[in-house]
C-alpha cells in the first residue's frame, strides 16, 4: 500500500467517524429536544385547561368547561386519552372525566387512590399508570383552591409521535451526511494528493540519481516542512553534480599525468623482455612477465577511466558511419580465438550470409565486442563462445554467448554499473582474473551514445548472453558476403538471444 493510499484511507476514516459521531450525537439532541418539546405542550395544554376552569367557575358555567375538555379530547385524539377535574378535599363536587370517544362525563369514584394522590400533593403532579388497559402519563394542576384540572397523555400516541419526528430527522441527517461524507471523501482525495504528491517526487528524484542520472530537480512547494525537504534536495543535488565534476576532473588530471609515466614503463619492460638474460634465468623471465601483466592491466584501467570519463562528460568522439557488422564480428572472433585456446574454450561467429549495413562507429564498436568477449572468456571454465548477429525488430542485434558460471537473476539489473564486480561469479570461476568494474559500463554508454541499447540474459550455471541493438544505415545496404568455412559445433543453453534467422559459420577456433 503506498503512502497516498494510507493517506487517503486515513482521512476518510477519520471523515466518517466525525460526521457519524456528529450524526448520532445530534440525533440523542434532537430526540432530548422532542421530549422536551412534548413536556411543554403538555404543561401548556394543561395551564389552558386550567385557565379555561378559572374563568368558567368565576361565572359559575360548569357546563362550558365540560365542552372545553371535550373538544380538547377530541381534537386531539389519539394523543390525549382524557381530560378531567378533581374538586379539592373542602370544595363539594365529584370528580370527572371526558373520555376519549365517549359523549358524555364520566364520574370518578372518590376513593381512587390517584383521586387521592392528586388532593395530597398541592402542585403539578406527573404519573404513569393503566388507564382503561392503556398506559398513561397523567398530568395534574391545582386550580386556586377549587380543584385540579387533569390531563391524560397516551404512551403509544406520544412514542409513535416521537418515532415519526425522529425518522424525519434522521432522513435529513443522513441525506447531510451523505453529502458531507462525499464532500469530505473528494477534500481528503485531494489534501492525500497535495501531501503524497511531493514525497512521491522526492521519492523518484532519490530513485533517478540512484541510477546514475545528474542534475535531478523537483518543483519546490509552498514554504512548509515539505517544501523545505524539497530546496534541500534540490540544494543537495546541485552539490552533488558539483562533487562529481570535481571526481571527474580529478580522475581525468589523475590518467593524464599517469599516461607519460605508465609509457615509460611499458617500453622499459618490453626492451626488457628482449635483453638475453630475460631468456636465461627464469626468475627474471617471471619477473618481467609479471612487470608486463600489471603494466597492461593498468595501461587498460588508465584507458577505461578516461574513456568513461569523456563519455560521461559528453566529449567521447563518435564516429558513425555505415559499417559492415558481420565482418566486424568475425574479425573479433578471429582476434579473440588465442586468448579462448589458452583456456581450452571454443570461439566461433555464426552471421548470415548477407548482412545490411549499421550506422556505428566501428572503432567503438569493437572495444564494445572486446569488452564482451574478455568478460566472456574469464567467466567460462569449459565449452566455448558464441558470436550471432541478426536482425530483430527492425535492428540489427548481436549476442555474445557463453557457457560461463552465469549471473544470479537479483543482479542483472547491477552489472553495468560503475565499479560492480560480482564476488559471487567471480569465486566460482576456476582461474579468477581481477577487473576494475568499468568494462560494462563503458560498454552501455558507448552504445547508448550510438543510438543502440543493450541488455543481458543469464541462468546460473547454464552461461549469459550479452545482447545489443544497433540501427541499420539509412540505405538499408547489403554488405559483401562474409567467406566461411565448417567448425566443430558448441552446444549452448538455449536462452532467448539464440538466432532465428538463416546462419552460416563464418569464423572458429578450437582447442
Amino acid at each position: 500500500m503506498n503512502l497516498r493510499t494510507k493517506f487517503h484511507l486515513a482521512s476518510s476514516c477519520l471523515i466518517l467517524t466525525v460526521v457519524i459521531g456528529m450524526m448520532i450525537s445530534l440525533l440523542i439532541f434532537e430526540r432530548k429536544r422532542l421530549r422536551a418539546d412534548i413536556e411543554r405542550q403538555q404543561l401548556d395544554e394543561l395551564d389552558k385547561l386550567a385557565r379555561v376552569c378559572e374563568d368558567t367557575m368565576i361565572v359559575f358555567d360548569e357546563p362550558a368547561l365540560f365542552k372545553y375538555a371535550k373538544n380538547l379530547v377530541t381534537l386531539s385524539a389519539p394523543k390525549i386519552v382524557f381530560a378531567g377535574f378533581v374538586y379539592s378535599k373542602d370544595a363539594a363536587g365529584s370528580p370527572w372525566v371526558w373520555e376519549e370517544g365517549s359523549d358524555r362525563i364520566s364520574y370518578v369514584d372518590l376513593n381512587d387512590a390517584k383521586i387521592e394522590q392528586i388532593q395530597d400533593s398541592g402542585r403539578i403532579l406527573r404519573q404513569d399508570y393503566l388507564f382503561n388497559g392503556r398506559q398513561i402519563t397523567e398530568l395534574s394542576k391545582p386550580v386556586n383552591r377549587i380543584g385540579y384540572v387533569r390531563l391524560g397523555y397516551s404512551h403509544d400516541a406520544i412514542a409513535a409521535l416521537l418515532t415519526e419526528t425522529i425518522q424525519k430527522s434522521v432522513q435529513r441527517f443522513a441525506v447531510v451526511g451523505f453529502i458531507a461524507i462525499v464532500f469530505g471523501l473528494i477534500l481528503a482525495q485531494l489534501f492525500s494528493a497535495a501531501l503524497s504528491r511531493p514525497i512521491k517526487n522526492l521519492m523518484e528524484a532519490a530513485e533517478a540519481i540512484a541510477r546514475g542520472k545528474k542534475g535531478v530537480k523537483i518543483p519546490e512547494g509552498s514554504d512548509d516542512e515539505l517544501g523545505r525537504l524539497t530546496k534541500t534536495f534540490n540544494h543537495m543535488s546541485e552539490e552533488l553534480i558539483k562533487l562529481d565534476h570535481l571526481k571527474d576532473d580529478f580522475m581525468s588530471h589523475v590518467t593524464h599525468e599517469l599516461r607519460s609515466p605508465l609509457t615509460s614503463i611499458i617500453a622499459t619492460v618490453e626492451l626488457m623482455a628482449e635483453m638475453p638474460i630475460a631468456n636465461k634465468d627464469p626468475k627474471v623471465r617471471r619477473s618481467i612477465d609479471r612487470l608486463v601483466f600489471g603494466s597492461e592491466r593498468l595501461n587498460r584501467l588508465v584507458d577505461n577511466i578516461l574513456d568513461l570519463t569523456r563519455m560521461e562528460a559528453g566529449k567521447m568522439p563518435f564516429d558513425i558511419q555505415p559499417v559492415n557488422l558481420g565482418a566486424l564480428v568475425c574479425e573479433m572472433a578471429d582476434f579473440f580465438e588465442p586468448r579462448a585456446m589458452e583456456k581450452s574454450l571454443k570461439i566461433q561467429a555464426i552471421v548470415p550470409p548477407q548482412f545490411p549495413l549499421v550506422m556505428a562507429d566501428s572503432e567503438r564498436i569493437r572495444q564494445v565486442i572486446s569488452n564482451l568477449v574478455h568478460n566472456a572468456i574469464k567467466f567460462t571454465n569449459k565449452g566455448g563462445i558464441v558470436l550471432w548477429v541478426r536482425e530483430s525488430n527492425g535492428q540489427a542485434t548481436v549476442g555474445i554467448q557463453d557457457t560461463g558460471v552465469g549471473i544470479p537473476k537479483d543482479k542483472l539489473d547491477s552489472v553495468f554499473q560503475k565499479f560492480e564486480c560480482l564476488k559471487d561469479t567471480r569465486d566460482r570461476v576456476e582461474k579468477p582474473v581481477p577487473g576494475s568494474g568499468l568494462g560494462l559500463n563503458i560498454v552501455q554508454n558507448s552504445i547508448k551514445a550510438q543510438g543502440g541499447k543493450i541488455w543481458v540474459e543469464s541462468e546460473v550455471d547454464q552461461g549469459s548472453t550479452f545482447i545489443f541493438q544497433l540501427p541499420f544505415a539509412p540505405a538499408v545496404e547489403q554488405a559483401p558476403e562474409v567467406p566461411s568455412h565448417a567448425t566443430d559445433t558448441i552446444t549452448l543453453p538455449p536462452l532467448q538471444a539464440a538466432p532465428r534467422t538463416p546462419i552460416m559459420i563464418s569464423r572458429a577456433g578450437g582447442r
